[in-house]
């Protein structure tokens, strides 16, 4: 539901909203995280297809790699815009006009803790910095976004006076930093009112999630007149971290009716990709794009949700790339169980299910997590069917060498033994590409769209878990899979997924 007609009565909301994503810069500041260039130029590409308006590739001065990998994203040609953070310093301005970008990110410090211990500057040599370097980067001939660091514990007049100051010396647009996490709506949404009424610029702002108000504050700068939002995938960053990019999307489209140009289909993807490439897992409680997001155990919501998704959804998990998943567990009810069993092609009476129901129960109780394999595994034991399971994997080994990971896989299909082999840089890409060699003989047109692995919470049963969507014939599945290794666990996912395709493409394996 969008509440634009009741905020319009209260607040002036843009018609539009700019998206500026610092994964790259912001995000990478992530402790544990450093990107090779080759990555960062992955998710610039991700993020350029997704919609993101402004792309902070880096801060270009810093290094000479990280020069580099600002240049290569420039050279890309993506439709985003792409940015470097830069100092009030010339040094830094010339590095990133150097390196080929539209925008160029100047900040300086505003608050009088900054000032004091950090750039041991006044007031007044703060404001003649900050005009000078405007000035110099406009006759660069790049778009200049003026940040104020530190401005949400900066005295509000000087905070004012600073912006008014660089939008005569050409600033284009203004940046509102929460540097420290420390700012509650109602202040992000009077300075964001207040700045864009005293320069009228654009305004962005800048949120970071020390005391879990990134959003909040974020969308409460758009409820002031903000124009602009940073935003990273995930909400990666430092400390607690910045803003996330799913989270403000979603809320900005589907909340509030306001126009953005991001391509939501897209959301879950490169959420995934960044996870994958940053290696942060993404928790799976995280709005939007986490496991749990479109998940459903108990009885009752998933009886709510089989008749009408919106009756347990805010929103079709479809909208932002995600799936529906039913969880099978203590809370289940009958409905959950008749809707993954049909997919593996039974359809049980009722008597069955409410056996099949009540061990599931049994199991629960003990604080076991219950797979759709052990699901198949209860249908066979209580009710004497064997699993339809035309595929199933008998066995693997990974072997590391200097020249790469091997992994060969054994898989029984139909009854007839498989062994496949694959290689990669990893184990992972080893345990991918042989299932892929595997399964492409089997189906022709196969393509694994995405995958995520991760560490499981009952690590003495299976330490790691995987989900992956594949695409066959058109069709797309999600499969899941536990294992003893990331291989491991990738080649049961693949095969879950390959299975549901089979199964529904017969639907009469089973009963």
């Amino acid at each position: 539901m969008s509440w634009r007609s009741f905020l319009e009565g209260i607040y002036v909301l843009p018609s539009r909203v700019l998206f500026f994503d610092t994964t790259l810069r912001d995000g990478e500041q992530t402790p544990g995280v450093a990107l090779r260039v080759e990555e960062k130029m992955m998710i610039a590409e991700a993020l350029s297809d997704l919609g993101v308006d402004v792309i902070e590739a880096g801060f270009a001065v810093v290094s000479k790699g990280e020069y580099e990998s600002v240049k290569r994203i420039c050279s890309l040609g993506l439709s985003s815009k792409i940015c470097s953070l830069s100092r009030c310093e010339t040094r830094d301005v010339d590095a990133a006009v150097d390196a080929g970008c539209d925008w160029v990110h100047l900040f300086i410090a505003t608050s009088e803790l900054h000032m004091k211990y950090k750039l041991n500057m006044t007031r007044e040599q703060v404001v003649e910095r900050a005009v000078k370097m405007v000035e110099y980067a406009k006759s660069r001939g790049v778009v200049v976004h003026f940040s104020a660091e530190d401005a949400t514990r900066s005295d509000p007049e000087f905070l004012m006076e600073v912006y008014r100051r660089v939008r005569d010396a050409g600033a284009d647009s203004l940046d509102i930093p929460d540097t420290v996490g420390v700012a509650v709506p109602h202040v992000m949404r009077s300075l964001a009112s207040r700045a864009k009424c005293e320069t009228g610029l654009p305004i962005a702002v800048h949120c970071h999630d020390d005391m879990g108000l990134a959003t909040a504050n974020t969308l409460a700068g758009v409820e002031g007149g903000a124009e602009i939002v940073h935003v990273t995938v995930n909400g990666i960053g430092e400390r607690a971290g910045n803003t996330s990019l799913e989270e403000v999307a979603v809320a900005l489209k589907f909340l509030y009716g306001v126009e953005t140009g991001i391509r939501y289909e897209n959301i879950a993807r490169v959420s995934r990709l960044v996870a994958r490439l940053t290696g942060i897992p993404i928790p799976k409680n995280k709005a939007v794009v986490g496991e749990h997001a479109f998940s459903h155990e108990s009885g009752i919501h998933v009886h709510g949700v089989i008749n009408n998704p919106a009756t347990y959804e805010p929103i079709m998990p479809e909208q932002v790339g995600m799936s529906r998943r039913i969880i099978i567990g203590k809370h289940s009810g009958a409905h959950s169980v008749n809707t993954i069993l049909r997919q593996y092609g039974f359809v049980l009476e009722t008597d069955e299910v409410r056996a099949v129901l009540e061990r599931v129960k049994n199991v629960a109780d003990s604080g076991h997590k219950i797979s759709d394999q052990e699901l198949l595994q209860i249908v066979n034991e209580v009710i004497g069917l064997k699993a339809a399971r035309p595929v199933t994997l008998r066995g693997f080994q990974q072997i590391t060498t200097e020249h790469g990971d091997r992994c060969v896989a054994e898989f029984e299909v139909n009854g007839e033994t498989l062994l496949v082999e694959g290689v990669g840089d990893t184990p992972l890409k080893s345990a991918i590409d042989a299932s892929m060699r595997a399964f492409t003989n089997i189906l022709g047109d196969i393509k694994i769209v995405d995958y995520s692995v991760f560490a499981s919470p009952y690590e003495d049963r299976h330490p790691y878990e995987a989900e992956v969507i594949i695409r066959v014939n058109g069709n797309t599945i999600v499969g899941r899979g536990i294992g003893k290794t990331s291989g491991h666990t990738i080649l049961n996912a693949v095969s879950n997924a390959v299975n549901q395709y089979l199964l529904t493409q017969s639907r009469g394996v089973g009963r």
